[in-house]
């Protein structure tokens, strides 16, 4: 039987094996590849020009030789047969490895070469076919079926691929990069409309084929992402091109190199450079390679961190927090509400400082405001009156260095007054005690020097403990006092600092979300604003952190030019980040109320395209 002496010779094969037949049974090629060594080079040329042709040799084919590592070609006018073992012993005849080729049924005429001047001619026939051949790359993955324009595409998927996988198609610059946006399942009846859109009988071939195999084939729309340019080190230029050319139906889409290609990709920023400063940011959903942020690009640009509670926020920045640590890249401080960092960061180069609960009035404004709340009818009528708030006017400014806190408390102001009105005074003392506590009014001189430790710590990570601190607008206060001497520090020294703002809603509302009493505008959203405006000048980043984006101050959302996004559920909140997502990446945008805990979407200037991430929870 033809097929037992294949088997004998090819289990004999030291260095290669060259099949060529026009029809090959997926079953007959894989047990002729079980007999195969390992390390044996496996060549197979196959026909596909029409339909019938990949009726006859089935999708198991191409499988069997990918897993086995070997290259595969399909040439449409391929009707020779014969095998080659080792360049040095042939087959020829008429048999195809079909069953009845091989095993019964036709009646076949087979001759065996090793003759040196025959097995040379046989191996020069074999590379005119194989000239003329497209070759199925064995890291082919995708092959285009249909292009819309140079930046969208469906293709026939070779392998189960997870959506937004990332595949390459070389070019003599580089590569393209492409990403896979959806993935459709398509039965028998969507199958006919598919092949009839495809004008290469090879592709229409493989289509069939695979759709035989499994009744079913799977066709990814792609996004061409980019033109990675490799260029060499000492030249300035972005990596990054843009992709104007049409693919043709049947190119060929790979898969990345995950330990070269794909990292060298991942390292890179928005701006087509090498990231200056790289941080671990997490891993490709689905793929797991390792996915960075450049940290130059957030220090100065400003990132915000969007998702409800438990999706993965907090691990993701205090992880964050420790690999810019690690670089002693720029100085961090961190304003935690809940105190949820301390615990996650350790005590290694931190300044841990916890504010304890107290009232923090910053102008006479607020200490009027702390009257009226009570329901006490004093105003600046009166000469007494006048007197009083007039002293309050002149030991109250919103500046750390000019607050008359670090010698005198609440309760000395406001019992430092004229006799007609230190009753009100007295009386305001007493309720906001019962309220808040005695300390409430003493213990301005210890707040203030907690706040000036913070400002001038000169450890890697100074995080302000706000979790004791129930008052809103204490909490304002003292926030943005810090804020302002982190900024003008900067604007002194030119050294680099990156604010880090937990529940950002709550100190740089949106108008009408939290508004202050009295109307103004908060002095916390005041330096949120100016460091997302100026920051970039002075060296002051911002990461601002909040599960309510719709609260949080649109201006301030908008001059964050990195975004990583966690689960969303609101309307509102989906409204808010929806500027964030470009017409390919609105599926994206969809999906983000159905993300599980730890996976993200991530964008923006600090990477080089936008993508979906998995963290560790």
């Amino acid at each position: 039987m033809i097929l037992q002496k294949l088997l004998e010779d090819v289990s004999s094969a030291k260095e290669s094996v060259k099949i060529v037949s026009a029809w090959i049974r997926g079953e007959i090629l894989e047990e002729l590849i079980r007999a195969i060594k390992p390390k044996v080079k496996l060549e197979v040329i196959l026909r596909a020009g029409e339909k019938k042709d990949l009726e006859i040799s089935d999708y198991r084919v191409f499988k069997a030789v990918r897993d086995f590592g070997g290259e595969i070609y399909i040439n449409p006018r391929l009707h020779a047969k014969f095998v080659i073992v080792d360049d040095k012993k042939a087959y020829v005849g008429s048999a195809n490895l079909t069953y009845t080729g091989v095993m019964e049924g036709n009646l076949e005429a087979v001759v065996s070469l090793e003759d040196r001047a025959k097995i040379k001619e046989l191996l020069d026939l074999w590379e005119v076919v194989k000239k003329e051949s497209v070759k199925i790359d064995k890291r082919t993955v995708a092959v285009v079926i249909r292009s819309y324009s140079s930046t969208e595409l469906d293709v026939l998927l070779l392998e189960e691929l997870p959506e937004q996988s990332f595949l390459k198609v070389n070019t003599e610059k580089g590569f393209l990069v492409c990403k896979i946006n959806h993935i459709n399942s398509l039965g028998m009846e969507n199958l006919l409309q598919n092949v009839k859109m495809v004008q290469k009988d090879w592709v229409v071939a493989l289509i069939n084929s695979m759709a035989e195999e499994s009744g079913r084939i799977k066709v990814g729309r792609v996004h061409m992402v980019c033109e990675y340019v490799r260029t060499k080190e000492e030249e300035k230029e972005s990596s990054f091109g843009v992709p104007l050319r049409v693919l043709d139906v049947g190119t060929q889409l790979l898969k990345m190199d995950e330990e070269e290609e794909l990292l060298e990709l991942m390292s890179t920023n928005m701006s087509g450079y090498p990231m200056d400063v790289k941080v671990f940011a997490g891993r490709l959903f689905g793929v797991k390679t390792p996915a960075y942020l450049d940290l130059t690009k957030i220090a100065s640009m400003h990132m915000a961190v969007l998702g409800t509670t438990g999706s993965g926020k907090t691990t993701f920045v205090a992880r964050l927090l420790k690999n810019i640590k690690d670089l002693n890249y720029a100085q961090v401080f961190v304003i935690d509400l809940f105190g949820e960092y301390h615990k996650r960061l350790g005590d290694d180069n931190l300044e841990y400082v916890k504010i304890p609960y107290t009232l923090f009035p910053i102008c006479v404004d607020d200490v009027k405001e702390l009257f009226k709340r009570y329901g006490i009818d004093i105003s600046e009528k009166s000469t007494e009156e006048k007197s009083f708030f007039g002293k309050i006017r002149k030991l109250l400014k919103p500046d750390l260095r000019k607050i008359a806190y670090s010698e005198r408390s609440l309760e000395d102001m406001l019992l430092d007054a004229p006799k007609d009105i230190k009753e009100y005074s007295q009386e305001l003392l007493e309720l906001l005690s019962r309220d808040f506590g005695e300390e409430s009014t003493r213990n301005q001189k210890d707040v203030w020097q907690k706040a000036t430790q913070i400002v001038s710590s000169q450890r890697g990570i100074v995080l302000c403990d706000l979790s004791d601190l129930i008052d809103p607008e204490s909490r304002l206060n003292i926030v943005g006092l810090i804020m302002k001497e982190i900024f003008l520090s900067s604007m002194k020294d030119g050294k680099r600092r990156l604010v880090v703002l937990e529940e950002a809603h709550n100190f740089a509302p949106e108008r009408g979300a939290t508004d202050l009493p009295t109307g103004r505008e908060n002095i916390a959203l005041q330096m949120t604003k100016r460091i997302a405006l100026e920051g970039r000048k002075f060296g002051v980043g911002l990461i601002a952190i909040t599960q309510r984006p719709a609260n949080l101050n649109k201006y301030i959302l908008s001059q964050m030019n990195t975004q990583a996004i966690f689960r969303l559920v609101t309307k509102n909140d989906l409204d808010a980040v929806s500027v964030f997502f470009g017409e390919r990446d609105w599926k994206l945008l969809n999906l983000l109320p159905l993300l599980k805990p730890g996976t993200l979407y991530l964008s923006g200037l600090a990477v080089p395209f936008g993508m979906l991430l998995e963290i560790e929870l």
